[in-house]
């Protein structure tokens, strides 16, 4: 078991599940005790052998299900998500989350529909639409959609805006890995609960996104803005989604910066070559990565792709239905 970590009259319970001994990355979540209540941030996976796992994590610590006070989520994604539902199902406690993620989390079907549509059109102008892997997700979206009813969060979100204060935690947007990506700050601490804002090892991927028009979001530009805002606050303890939480948060933002810088400038030179398609530049940079970790390696390269463009450091040719890119400047 991971130490528990406390400060005054606080303790945080650290949650961490590893799907392999070799694997690099973990899922972690947190329960945070004070005086009046047990919150849990993060919920994990939904797999029956990781619910046995987080049962046995909080009788380790004394707790059991019932015993969960409120649920506060970073983001909507299904690795934050997994045991709100067995929590509220035997006992209902209110469940906290972004406003941005309320209809990703309730799996509204306008957007669901509309994220099919954005993602095949996409996909299409990457010139990726026809690989295996994007059918595969493409496939995985409309099932989604179906099962819509069955998958989404059982129970009434709350929704937090920036700035907010939830008991001593302070609500603030760091977008980039997702739009709805927050972080809770207690400022008598320096305690920050990023989720998959930054890792102590890497970097998290800036996926694909659209925001409430339907318009592709700067994911690249939104998560090179949030490391900049984070280096504004004094954080003695940074509680991570994935991989070890850290203390030496200013080092951290610094490296998380050289790596998206690295990201762009390994992009910059496959383009070098001439012009290339979506697909080409993806299978420059990254090789066999791409039929693997599709939905990452894609995210990369239409995130940073996008930043290029916004930064006038390259042109995407969009008259045909496949586009084409180069670094040459506007």
């Amino acid at each position: 078991m991971e130490p528990i970590i406390q400060a005054g009259n606080k303790k945080v319970y650290p949650i961490i599940y590893k799907p392999s001994q070799n694997s690099r990355d973990s899922i972690n979540c947190f329960l945070v005790e004070d005086a009046y209540s047990l919150t849990l941030i993060d919920a994990g996976i939904e797999h029956p052998v990781y619910k046995q796992f987080f049962k046995e994590q909080l009788a380790a610590y004394g707790f059991q299900l019932q015993d969960i006070s409120q649920i506060l989520l970073t983001h909507h994604h299904n690795d934050h998500t997994g045991m709100v539902n067995d929590i509220v199902a035997c006992k209902e406690i209110p469940v906290y989350a972004s406003d941005k993620a309320v209809p990703r989390l309730r799996f509204e079907p306008d957007f669901l529909h509309y994220k099919i549509v954005f993602f095949e059109r996409l996909y299409r102008a990457y010139d990726v639409l026809h690989m295996p892997a994007a059918m595969q997700r493409m496939a995985k979206l409309k099932a989604t959609y179906e099962q819509r009813e069955q998958l989404k969060v059982q129970a009434e979100i709350l929704p937090l805006h920036q700035s907010q204060m939830l008991g001593d935690f302070r609500i603030h947007y760091f977008p980039g890995h997702s739009p709805d990506s927050i972080a809770f700050y207690d400022e008598s601490t320096k305690w920050l609960f990023a989720g998959d804002i930054m890792f102590a090892n890497s970097i998290p991927n800036a996926l694909v996104d659209f925001d409430e028009e339907g318009a592709m979001l700067p994911t690249v530009q939104q998560q090179r803005e949030s490391f900049y805002a984070l280096q504004s606050f004094e954080l003695a303890h940074v509680f991570a989604g994935h991989q070890p939480s850290f203390t030496n948060a200013k080092q951290v933002i610094e490296q998380s910066l050289r790596r998206m810088e690295l990201k762009w400038q390994r992009i910059e030179q496959a383009m070098q070559q001439g012009e290339r398609t979506g697909q080409q530049l993806a299978q420059a940079v990254y090789g066999t990565k791409l039929e693997k970790a599709f939905i990452f390696v894609l995210s990369d390269i239409i995130g940073y792709t996008h930043y290029g463009e916004m930064q006038k450091k390259m042109t995407i040719h969009k008259e045909k239905e496949v586009w084409l890119f180069n670094n040459e400047r506007r």
